[in-house]
């Protein structure tokens, strides 16, 4: 059974049908910032070290959860589905969809209800912080309005084991706030300090390009009793409920409001990193203009690229020489 190819041209592994046997993963970032991403959106992100510098929560199983996960939902009628095929997995006679892991990024698109989805994912070169940068298509011949919401699910400590394993501590030093667009996460504040005051365990989740509509800095609330990834209270009533975290699970969820004309075509941005509040509120401002996306994948291309022609082999086997040219070398 065939779920992809090689595309030679573009340096990318595609995947047309979304239900692979096991998560199809993708590396993106450096050495300062690295993140696993699945052709689902499953996987988690790390400053320097996965097992000490965590900061998206991952769960090793078949069910390839939680991820970098955006909703989208029709307000007219209050069906609902996400960019990535999961976790909401609709029907995939309905839902269509197209993967690309390529040199540091990744891009999913996909089209249901005569609305078309473009969520691209990657850490620009030389910086410490990740994208997701989400372009919404209405294909129909009636304007729509349609929600937007980015889910991220934030460790309650860099290390980790204790994350996973001592929740009896870690559930106590976690708390969320809300300001500016961004939800801000601290962890540990009085222990945690830096020279200057400020805490060294800061995160954040941000948008841009459209204001946030509503919020949650709480798990259990975005997510909701008897609920999961795939069916999330927030976006199933049409907006979080404004609560954040104190001693609980911490995760950043944002949502925005998009009112589109026949044919017309909004890009949302979402960020995520370990900054403190005023260098996030810097990173942000330079994602209002959306265009910024492009330029910085662009980057991203031509620095694999051209890193990845040092190297060459030609042999009878198409495969054998992706695997050798690409994808050995660059992961």
């Amino acid at each position: 059974m065939k779920y992809g190819f090689f595309d030679e041209e573009k340096r990318e592994y595609v995947i047309t049908r979304p239900d692979t046997p096991a998560p199809w993963c993708n590396y993106l970032g450096s050495p300062e910032y690295g993140a696993i991403i699945s052709n689902n959106a499953g996987g988690y992100s790390f400053v320097k070290s996965g097992a000490n510098g965590r900061i998206l929560r991952y769960h090793f199983n078949s069910d390839d959860t939680p991820g970098r996960y955006i909703y989208l939902r029709d307000d007219e009628n209050g069906d609902y589905w996400s960019a990535s095929w999961q976790p909401v997995g609709k029907d995939l006679e309905l839902y269509k969809s197209e993967v690309r892991h390529g040199t540091a990024y990744t891009k999913m698109k996909a089209d249901y209800a005569e609305i078309t989805s473009e969520a691209t994912y990657y850490v620009p070169l030389g910086k410490d912080y990740e994208v997701w940068c989400e372009k919404v298509t209405n294909n129909s011949n009636k304007e729509r309005k349609i929600s937007v919401f980015g889910f991220a699910e934030f460790t309650n400590d860099d290390n980790y084991n204790q994350d996973q394993v001592n929740l009896q501590y870690t559930l106590c030093i976690s708390q969320t706030s809300f300001r500016d667009n961004l939800i801000y996460q601290q962890i540990n504040i009085n222990a945690e300090k830096r020279e200057d005051g400020t805490n060294g365990l800061e995160r954040f989740f941000g948008l841009a390009g459209n204001p946030v509509a509503s919020y949650n800095g709480d798990k259990e609330a975005f997510i909701g009793l008897y609920h999961s990834y795939g069916n999330p209270v927030a976006v199933e009533r049409g907006e979080c409920d404004g609560v954040c975290n104190y001693n609980e699970n911490s995760c950043g969820g944002l949502h925005t409001k998009l009112t589109l004309a026949p044919g017309e075509s909004k890009t949302v941005v979402f960020v995520l990193g370990k900054h403190t509040e005023k260098e996030a509120k810097a990173i942000i401002a330079n994602y209002e203009d959306t265009t910024t996306c492009e330029k910085e994948v662009n980057e991203l291309i031509n620095f694999w690229h051209k890193k990845l022609e040092n190297f060459k082999v030609n042999t009878p086997s198409e495969s054998f020489n992706a695997m050798v040219n690409t994808w050995n070398a660059y992961q």
